[in-house]
């Protein structure tokens, strides 16, 4: 709408541009960017026109600009209802200081929102374009450069005007103004709610639309004959060859596509992304684990546990035909039937999540684990694996317990502790065990866990022979002591079954 309005330098087309504008500024207030782009334009516009009659033009279109981009905005977003001016600034102060601090895994690193590197956008826009358009895109920047650098050369009468070749570079000029603002932008005032590469998806557009200055510039190089159609041919070959490799890629690694890296980052060694990347949107992915066990069973109702994924929401689930979603519950007066851990997210990092219980499933992209399936119901397992449970019950109870208490048995097992629990009801595996250590050095503590002077650790326990069986790997540090309990619901409040074990 831009560049048409540009090229037109109507009145009605401006309307049109300042009609999106609004609609843009209201999906995503980042759209003032673009805003800003045009009405700068418009101030060149009117330092260049030549006389009264000009210059009223430029008015005209200007205000019919900004008069439709008000109304359009104003109408279709009633929050600004009450205090127009007042509240859309608010809307701009939250982007910038959002409240909700989130947590980011970048470069391996935990960082808060607030304190995302300069170079967080750009480090993601790099490693997750294909190859081919970061290439092409790139060279458009250089081409728009160069075309841009010939005509200040040339002085300001060159600067592109109406039509022909002028429009042209202006349209090159307002791509690259909308690629790289956002980017400063970001680096500059590092707003808060910039959390998440998914902000900066829009940047695509521009980028990819700048790709094409560089086979425009392959087309206008100043060389004759069969050398230049060859060099057209060559240039667009690569262009077929590498969208076709991204395309290829992404279909083999569907329909997780959205989790595409390129070759600037580690794709081999098994887990590196996982533990370098938040890769997100992993509800999209469930429902292949849903899949998984709606094969692996007949039974009517499938008993469930998510951990990793947002509270609340199961929405996800239903994703499937509706007879499949209703078939899952997560009925907490029953053991599970399946344990569903996202590995996306950045606890994934923490030994909190380690993972007692055998593995049925594991959804991978690029050898990375994105989704888990466990099971607490060893009868669900090879019975290889259920015999290796079986032998760490007996070499863990071989000795004397080191505690007993609420009906647990805790046992020492070299650099284990494991827990039995012999009248073990239904319902009480729905419950994850939770493991307090409390180190002798107290630097050992993790920043997060400083106030309460220990490290945790969750893990679920499995059901063996009618015996609830639990273990977890103790700490490579020294430990005073350690309390294991479970959370759970008892007439309506909140209580603790607690072990205390002294070391």
């Amino acid at each position: 709408f831009a560049s048409r309005a540009f090229d037109k330098d109507s009145v009605g087309a401006y309307r049109q541009c300042g009609a999106a504008a609004g609609v843009l500024v209201h999906l995503r207030i980042l759209g003032v960017v673009l805003v800003a782009v045009v009405l700068a334009f418009r101030a060149w516009a009117w330092f260049r026109a030549e006389g009264p009659a000009a210059r009223r033009q430029v008015a005209a279109t200007t205000g019919a600009f900004a008069l439709w981009g008000g109304v359009v905005l104003f109408l279709s977003l009633p929050y600004l209802w009450g205090d127009p001016v007042g509240r859309l600034a608010e809307y701009w102060t939250t982007l910038a200081e959002h409240p909700n601090i989130a947590i980011q895994l970048f470069r391996g690193r935990v960082v808060s929102s607030a304190a995302l590197p300069w170079d967080y956008a750009l480090h993601w826009f790099a490693i997750s374009q294909p190859p081919v358009t970061l290439l092409l895109g790139l060279s458009g920047l250089g081409a728009l450069g160069l075309a841009v650098w010939g005509v200040v050369r040339r002085g300001a009468d060159a600067w592109p005007g109406r039509g022909g070749g002028g429009a042209e570079l202006r349209f090159g000029i307002l791509l690259a103004v909308c690629f790289a603002l956002p980017l400063v932008a970001f680096a500059l005032l590092r707003p808060h709610a910039q959390d998440g590469w998914r902000h900066f998806y829009f940047l695509h557009g521009p980028f990819c639309l700048l790709a094409t200055f560089a086979l425009m510039g392959a087309r206008q190089l100043p060389v004759r004959g069969l050398r230049k159609e060859w060099l057209v041919g060559a240039a667009c070959a690569l262009t077929a060859t590498g969208l076709s490799a991204a395309a290829l890629e992404m279909a083999q690694i569907h329909p997780n596509q959205h989790l595409y890296f390129n070759f600037l980052v580690d794709r081999k060694t098994p887990e590196r992304l996982r533990t370098r990347y938040v890769m997100d949107y992993y509800e999209i992915a469930a429902r292949q684990s849903y899949e998984y066990m709606l094969r692996q069973t007949s039974a009517v109702a499938i008993n469930i546990e998510k951990r990793g994924f947002h509270r609340g929401r199961e929405w996800d689930i239903r994703i499937l035909p509706a007879a499949d979603w209703r078939r899952f519950t997560q009925d907490p007066s029953r053991d599970l039937d399946f344990l569903l851990i996202n590995d996306l997210s950045w606890l994934s990092l923490l030994p909190a999540n380690e993972s007692f219980l055998p593995v049925l499933h594991r959804l991978k992209v690029y050898n990375n684990t994105i989704i888990t399936v466990f099971t607490p119901d060893l009868s669900r397992v090879d019975p290889a694996v259920a015999d290796r449970y079986r032998a760490l019950l007996r070499a863990a109870t071989a000795g004397e317990p080191v505690a007993r208490e609420s009906g647990y048995e805790v046992y020492r097992h070299g650099s284990r502790l494991a827990w039995v629990k012999e009248a073990c009801g239904p319902g009480e595996l729905m419950r994850l065990f939770r493991l307090a250590f409390y180190p002798v050095d107290a630097s050992r503590v993790s920043p997060r866990r400083q106030r309460q002077g220990n490290n945790v650790k969750q893990v679920y326990g499995v059901r063996l022979d009618g015996k609830c069986l639990g273990a977890a790997q103790l700490p490579e540090y020294a430990v005073s002591r350690v309390r294991l309990f479970q959370r759970s619901e008892a007439g309506g409040k909140r209580w603790r079954e607690e072990v205390d074990i002294p070391f």
